[in-house]
């Protein structure tokens, strides 16, 4: 019995991944339905998750704690988290607002500090043993970030005229992201293909023994 459900789950999997790949001849219901059950299924795996090491932990901890001013602190987030919920409804999606608020600015700061500390100093600190490979990083780093530059003078006709340096740095800048996206998306298919093909040895080897298992 235990072989049969072991076999019926890669034969489920199986038949998801092929559905995943029929995407290949254009977007149909199969493609669809297993979207759908991806989403889902995440969905339902982050909102446990999060009850079971997010609100749970908190609702120990509350419980746990004598001190009342450890239970007004966690009354901070969990105010927050309600209010978010409120954004479900379109009447009380304004009370959401400042939850919203608070949730993009707190991100929006940790992935500035994180690109400027984690990528942009290092890039500017390390010291390389070519000059020329340093000068060209540090190089394609500035047109880059220039490319976002989006702070101009309003003429007397109202429209925004830009420095004069930006029409070239800003195409230069779009080169390089250009050229960058396009070696990631090589770098994705490349690995995409790597695990169909793990994928399909897997599936494979598997099927094959659960029939062998239960030929003998």
């Amino acid at each position: 019995m235990e072989t049969l459900v072991e076999l019926g789950g890669l034969v489920v999997g199986l038949l998801l991944t092929l559905f995943v790949l029929s995407y290949v001849i254009g977007d149909n219901p199969l493609y669809r339905l297993s979207v759908h059950i991806l989403v889902g299924v995440s969905a339902a795996f982050a909102a446990i998750m999060i009850i079971r090491e997010v609100f749970a932990p908190i609702l120990t901890s509350i419980r746990g704690d004598s001190e009342t001013s450890m239970g007004v602190f966690w009354l901070i987030p969990l105010t927050l988290a309600l209010l978010l919920l409120l954004k479900v409804s379109p009447r009380l999606a304004w009370l959401g607002n400042s939850a919203m608020a608070s949730l993009v600015g707190t991100g929006a700061a940790v992935g500035l500090v994180g690109a400027v500390a984690g990528t942009l100093l290092p890039q500017v600190l390390v010291q390389y043993e070519n000059r020329w490979l340093a000068l060209i990083i540090a190089l394609l780093t500035i047109l880059t970030l220039a490319y976002f530059f989006f702070t101009g003078q309003v003429g007397l006709d109202g429209r925004v005229v830009m420095p004069r340096w930006y029409p070239v740095t800003a195409k230069a800048g779009r080169i390089v992201i250009t050229i960058t996206l396009a070696g990631l998306f090589v770098a994705v298919i490349n690995t995409s293909l790597i695990l169909l093909i793990q994928r399909i040895a897997f599936y494979s080897d598997e099927i094959a023994r659960m029939i062998d298992s239960l030929a003998s």
